[in-house]
């Protein structure tokens, strides 16, 4: 692994900051009472759990990053943590693209017939 510049120093400070408190957010429905938002809570509830543990994994693998860099882990151990994040990352992101897929599909049928 290599040392990270002070952009991606910043972005994964960002995203490993935010992040968890995006996901704290939608858990205890501090978000925006959109009727989108409350569209998907309630008619595609796996697609929005989804959604919280692939921002949970992407915080996750920049908390790694920056243990690795500010030398609280091994470079080694981080070598083996990327992989072991990156695979539920990419198995999870196919899953959110069908249900993100469906959802849409649900969504416009429902404005069409002026649900």
């Amino acid at each position: 692994m290599q040392p990270l510049d002070s952009y991606h120093l910043f972005l994964n400070i960002f995203v490993a900051v935010v992040m968890p408190l995006l996901i704290l957010a939608n858990v205890m429905g501090w978000g925006a009472r959109t009727p989108v938002n409350d569209f998907l809570w309630r008619d595609h509830t796996n697609f929005m759990r989804i959604s919280m543990v692939i921002i949970g994994l992407l915080a996750l693998w920049s908390m790694v990053q920056l243990a690795a860099h500010f030398g609280l882990i091994s470079t080694g151990l981080a070598d083996v943590a990327m992989p072991v994040l990156g695979v539920p990352f990419l198995i999870l992101a196919i899953v959110e693209i069908w249900l993100a897929f469906r959802a849409l599909q649900d969504y416009l049928r429902m404005r069409r017939n002026g649900a």
